[in-house]
């Protein structure tokens, strides 16, 4: 168990600090992102957390509070009163919310940021509270999920430096190429701003997938209960009613009365066939035995599969064999998110989860995206899903192992498959890909975490493009007075591998983006592109912690 420090050993005389209130794997993320950005923090770590998760945040140099509950006495030990900004992560909506009134209540200046799983939630909220950003991981993360299912990096449009970019695969991105953003064959550092690869910042976007799917409704239901087994049961009374069929005609019926006679020897034991010879009669009794045979099999297996499937499961499979299609394993937050934004893309889905009371089934089946009620883990599950015909599959349940196991089986399943998984562990996630060949990775907390640091400190939140497990950051930043950087050359800011200058405006002026290298001055605006430490690097040569100008991602 964790010792709780000192309240003076943890806030001393703590002032214009940033205090978050988690234990999330977000939490450590954003701590370490705004120690980056030279920002003093005070973490309040709350409930059951692990030793791991305080170890991990004091690793960082932040202070941490570990407490319980996450009462008016804990946030005034965090120094809440002279804090400049206080950020609550967490999937509780209802604990985010309390927080957040206690927190306006001791300092409504401060900057809040509460993260919500529903951001409809947080837009009513609104007039409850002074200055606020409703974030949600789930909706930060799924862009970069949504663009490794669909076989490419995200591509991304939007505008900065004053004008419309695209960011994404070279075969996606055309136009003018105005910058090399990173190599997928490469790992780690090396994969960022490189000097050639396979990643691209453009100004025009080339095609998009198309991919259909169906989910199954009725028919596909009865197509589940009339299986293989009833199929070849039926098939074979057909065959015994044909043969039957003759075998009356040739005993000295008509064609019409022999079928009758075989319809009714293979459906019911009441037939008279007084009229026919002994040995004719003998054979009517073969045929009343094996027609009741048969039809008590086709009883059975109907039965059978009613019993074994419920009906929603039923009516949620998948109809036919779809092809293309992509495979969620997860309706968390994160897969709910990714599912949504796939289907609006008109993208082919089929769902796995083995919470039928999961949130994420409840909007599956609303939405009609078909969703098979069982592990992700089951091989069966994976043929029912179709994964060898998939396009791509995507684990993301909140468990590192499970997600593990899940692109195991589906690349046992079908070798060509395309798996991404989540996972939240960077040395497990590398050895992941490189020794076992299961690739890409993401971490929806490394792709959260800039944005929120950036509504901290004040700044509309950063374009995030994952490249790999690394993401870079576009931005707009401007040389305040007093800074270290007038006087300096434009081309000095900028870093290979770390930092990338876009455009330049000098102050009052338009943009370029083929700037000479002028001296900065005060007032003057830069669009970059950096890594997370490489941004804090131009943020602390400018001095640029608040109030900064960012590009406005399209919609």
């Amino acid at each position: 168990m964790t010792n709780e420090p000192d309240p003076e050993s943890v806030t001393g005389l703590a002032e214009d600090h940033v205090v978050i209130i988690g234990s999330s794997s977000t939490t450590i993320r954003l701590a370490e992102e705004l120690e980056r950005a030279g920002e003093r923090v005070i973490v309040i770590v709350h409930g059951s957390a692990t030793s791991a998760v305080v170890a991990d945040l004091e690793l960082l140099g932040a202070e941490v509070l570990s407490s319980l509950q996450v009462r008016p006495a804990e946030l005034r030990r965090a120094g809440i009163e002279r804090a400049k900004a206080a950020v609550i992560v967490g999937e509780d909506d209802v604990f985010a919310i309390r927080v957040a009134l206690a927190i306006e209540e001791l300092n409504p200046a401060v900057r809040l940021v509460i993260e919500l799983t529903n951001p409809e939630l947080g837009s009513r909220l609104g007039p409850l509270f002074g200055e606020h950003v409703v974030l949600s991981s789930a909706e930060l993360a799924a862009p970069a999920f949504v663009g490794a299912a669909l076989a490419s990096t995200s591509v991304s449009t939007f505008e900065i430096g004053g004008r419309r970019v695209i960011a994404g695969p070279r075969s996606r991105v055309g136009g003018t190429e105005l910058v090399v953003l990173g190599d997928t064959a490469q790992s780690g550092r090396d994969a960022v701003l490189p000097a050639s690869g396979d990643l691209v910042l453009g100004t025009e976007l080339v095609g998009d997938p198309d991919i259909q799917a169906r989910r199954s409704g009725m028919i596909g239901a009865l197509a589940y209960v009339f299986d293989r087994r009833v199929r070849v049961v039926l098939l074979g009374l057909l065959v015994l009613i044909l043969l039957s069929t003759i075998y009356f005609h040739l005993a000295g019926s008509d064609w019409l009365t022999a079928l009758y006679r075989a319809l009714a020897a293979t459906i019911d034991t009441g037939l008279n066939v007084d009229d026919l010879g002994v040995g004719f009669r003998f054979g009517a009794v073969l045929i009343q035995v094996f027609g009741l045979v048969l039809s008590s099999g086709v009883t059975a297996v109907i039965v059978d599969a009613m019993i074994s499937a419920r009906l929603p499961v039923l009516t949620g499979g998948i109809r036919g064999k779809p092809r293309h299609h992509v495979v969620i394993c997860g309706l968390g937050r994160i897969g709910t998110s990714v599912a949504a934004r796939l289907r609006d893309r008109g993208v082919a889905v089929v769902a796995i989860e083995h919470n039928d009371s999961a949130p994420g089934v409840l909007w599956a089946r609303r939405a009609k995206v078909p969703v098979i009620i069982a592990a992700a883990t089951d091989r069966a599950v994976h043929a029912a899903a179709g994964i060898g015909r998939a396009a791509a599959v995507l684990a993301l349940t909140d468990d590192d192992a499970a997600n593990l196991e899940i692109g195991l089986v589906a690349r046992e399943t079908n070798p060509e498959v395309r798996v991404v998984l989540r996972m939240y562990d960077d040395e497990l996630a590398d050895r992941v890909e490189h020794r076992l060949g299961l690739k890409p990775t993401r971490s929806v907390s490394m792709l959260a975490a800039p944005a929120f640091a950036s509504a901290a400190l004040g700044r509309r939140r950063e374009i995030i493009y994952p490249v790999g497990r690394r993401v870079l950051l576009f931005t707009e930043v401007t040389v305040q007075p007093g800074s270290a950087a007038p006087g300096q050359r434009l081309r000095s800011l900028g870093a290979h591998g770390e930092c990338t200058v876009l455009a330049f405006a000098p102050a009052g002026a338009d943009w370029s983006w083929q700037p000479i290298n002028p001296v900065l001055r005060v007032g003057d605006r830069i669009a970059v592109v950096a890594s997370r430490s490489g941004l804090a690097s131009v943020l602390l040569t400018t001095k640029q912690l608040n109030g900064a100008t960012t590009p406005t991602e399209s919609r």
